[in-house]
Order: structure tokens, then sequence, then C-alpha cells
């Protein structure tokens, strides 16, 4: 993307005068192209602005820019702190334009600092979820909260089954265990924000100065969206004093329902990390592989399904994605297609790499075959069990092998080195 393609865009939604002097891709945003765009006017003043375009493929390639725009603007005036939405088109993809927000993703923030964020993010979201989606927002709402939570189950679930090279029971199961726990406690459904978190919060100075990508937006269970942010919190900052924020505007948490939100928001994410670990660039594969295993790890315990057992040392019966061989001949791609690109004119470090390519592609052939056909009857058993009420036999011996999974990921967990990313 150059200038020259994003000045006629400024020049017809905001001012004939401006002109894009940069546009840059941001080093954020794993879902969408995320590109900052500095625009000058006649006199030369700038401003910055941001272009969201959808990306070509990827876990949320299904999401709609003009459905984000729309939600941008309904909140307009309502005094969150979200960017102000300028225009939607075709850029060779979907686009959105919006105001550039001041701030950044929490960072080296301090205690004091996480203290407040932790405060002013619960604060921002029950005032999010103290709007009616009818009367205040405009949006058609034709469902409650509980059939609605269960349509977020079901369109996870189509997503995890029709996307899988293979199945993970651990993960099947919780599917399952959602659809039967789902609360029916009569609360009006809400605009949720869809993916709550320090993670789409900027901040400055320890104050928020704005929550970011909307692209997940739905009308749900109002809990749904603190799950997703006591999710997001873990290992950043401090989930009590998120919910005390949440509590202090919207009165008092049903802490039962809250934990089923925290579970499905763990089901959620184990989904949003299994496509991930697809991904042949390797640190988006290894980030996945982990990812998901602590989100089932810690969807499990939220489940009430008990904690990891000790590994006792056996090689796990349900490995999960990327397997050995996927994961070595996905790293032999990427020397292939980027690494050797990139040191053209180093003749020697060129050998070495074609070299570790090739063995990595022929040990990857010569690795055993997991049996998927194992992994699809006990996915059917785990998730019968559910639906009927859960086995604990079950649920303890997919425990032990997600255990056992989780000691050949220890070197993706040095790496990661975060608390969120650490074993549970």
């Amino acid at each position: 993307m150059t200038p020259d393609d994003v000045t006629p865009i400024l020049r017809e939604h905001l001012d004939p005068a401006l002109e894009a002097v940069s546009v840059a891709r941001a080093s954020v945003g794993n879902s969408q192209e995320t590109w900052v765009v500095v625009a000058e006017d006649e006199v030369g003043a700038q401003r910055e602005l941001v272009l969201r375009r959808s990306a070509p493929a990827g876990v949320l390639a299904w999401t709609e820019r003009d459905a984000e725009y729309r939600v941008l603007k309904a909140l307009e005036g309502r005094g969150l702190p979200v960017p102000e939405a300028y225009a939607i088109g075709t850029l060779d993809r979907d686009f959105l334009l919006m105001e550039r927000r001041p701030g950044a993703v929490m960072g080296r923030a301090t205690a004091e600092e996480r203290h407040s964020i932790a405060q002013k993010l619960g604060l921002w979201l029950a005032r999010l979820h103290a709007l009616d989606p009818v009367a205040d927002l405009g949006f058609e709402v034709t469902e409650t909260s509980h059939e609605a939570t269960l349509g977020q189950v079901d369109q996870w679930r189509g997503r995890y089954v029709a996307e899988r090279p293979s199945p993970v029971p651990l993960l099947g199961g919780l599917l399952a265990w959602c659809e039967q726990n789902a609360p029916a406690d009569g609360v009006p459904p809400r605009l949720l924000w869809g993916d709550a978190g320090p993670h789409n919060t900027l901040v400055r100075g320890g104050a928020v100065t704005a929550l970011v990508d909307w692209e997940i937006s739905h009308v749900g269970h109002p809990l749904e969206d603190l799950g997703g942010a006591v999710w997001g919190c873990l290992g950043q900052l401090d989930t009590e004093v998120l919910i005390a924020g949440y509590e202090a505007e919207a009165g008092p948490v049903d802490r039962d329902a809250l934990r089923y939100f925290v579970v499905l928001a763990n089901v959620t994410r184990a989904v949003v990390a299994w496509l991930d670990s697809r991904v042949l660039q390797p640190s988006t594969a290894g980030l996945g592989l982990d990812l998901l295993a602590l989100c089932l790890a810690r969807g499990a315990e939220s489940a009430g399904w008990g904690t990891l057992p000790p590994a006792d040392g056996l090689p796990p019966s349900y490995p999960l994605r990327p397997s050995p061989e996927e994961a070595v001949a996905g790293v032999a791609r990427w020397l292939l297609a980027d690494v050797l690109p990139a040191v053209e004119e180093q003749k020697r470090l060129r050998r070495m790499a074609k070299a570790g390519a090739a063995l990595l592609e022929a040990t990857a052939a010569r690795i055993p075959r997991a049996d998927v056909g194992d992994a699809e009857a006990m996915e059917g058993r785990i998730v019968a069990a559910e639906r009927a009420g859960g086995d604990p036999a079950l649920r303890k011996e997919l425990l032990l092998d997600l255990s056992r999974e989780l000691v050949r990921l220890e070197p993706l967990t040095m790496l990661h080195g975060h608390p969120l990313l650490g074993r549970p």
C-alpha cells in the first residue's frame, strides 16, 4: 500500500486538501492488516490515521469491516474511548479508515498503573453494557442472552470442525460442556466488545485511552465480555481489580455465570490458537501450539474438571497440531521461502539453510503419523459424555494426555517466557 493509494480515500471522505505523505504497516494487529497513515493538509498540518484492511486469509478472515464500522459509529458520542470511524471501502480488499488514538498496548507499567488500568477496563466494560442495544444503539436484537451464548458456542464449534486437520478431543469435550452449561439467567442481551482485554486496550501513563479491535463484536450476555477480559488479564492485570471495577458500575456479578464465561473464553481462544498453529511461520505456529495447550488446561480447570495430573513420561495419545512432522515440514518451507532469499549474497549461509531445510523435510517424512481415527473416536466419547452430564474418568484421561503434551512443549514455554503461557 502506498500514499498514492490512500490519498484519494482521504480526499473523498475527510478533506479534499488532504494528502497521504506516508503509509506504513504496523507491527500490531494479528488478525487484519493495520496501516498507519500520516496525512498532511494544504498548510502542512499533519494528522495520523489508521487503515485496517481485511487480511487475505487467517483465523478472523470471516469478519467484516463494514460490521466493525457500524459498531464504532453506533458508539460515537456515548462517552466510551473508542476510535472515530471515518469510512469503509475497498482497496484490493475491504478496509476501515479510523482515527488513530494516543497510547499503546500496555508494556512495562508500574504496579500502581496496572491497578488503575484493570479498574478502568472493568469500568469501561460496565459502561458499554449499560447501553441498551436497541433503544440506545439502534441494533436489532432477536435473541435472548442464553440463545446468543449457545449461538456463539455453535459458531465456534462450526469453525473448529470445518477447518481442523484433525480433532482435539479435549477441545471437543469442552465445547460440549459449554453447550450444556450456558447460563439461562434472564440477563438482558447487550452489545459486546467481543475481544475485551489489555491486548486490545491502549494506555498512556496508566490511563486507558482507547478500546480497539471490534471485529468480533456481537450481541450477547454481558458476562461473556467480562470473562474474555479475565482471560486476557492473566499474568498482566489483577482480575479481582478488573471485576471490582466492573461491579462498581454494574453491581454484583454472578460468579458462577462468570466462571462459565471464563471457560468459554478459554475454549474460543483455544480454537483461534489451534487454527493459528497451522500457519507455517514458526513464531505464529509455535505461539498457537503453546497457547492452545494452556487454554485447554485453564478451561478444564475453570470447568471443574480438575488440575493437570503429573505427567508420567509417556507420549500423548492425541498430540496437538501442528504434529511433529507438520512442524518440521513447516520450518523447512519457511527456510526455503523466507530465509534463503534474505541471505542471497551469503553463499555459505545459503548452503547451510538449504541443507537444513532438506534435512528437516526428510525428517518430517520419516516421523510416523498419529492415528487420526483414534482421536476422532475419543472426541466422540467425550462429547457424548459431556452431553450426558460428564464422565470423570474420561476427563482425567484427557487431562493426563494434555499434561504429557505440555512436558514436550517446555521449549516453547521457555521461549515465550510470559506468565500467561507458563505451565498452570
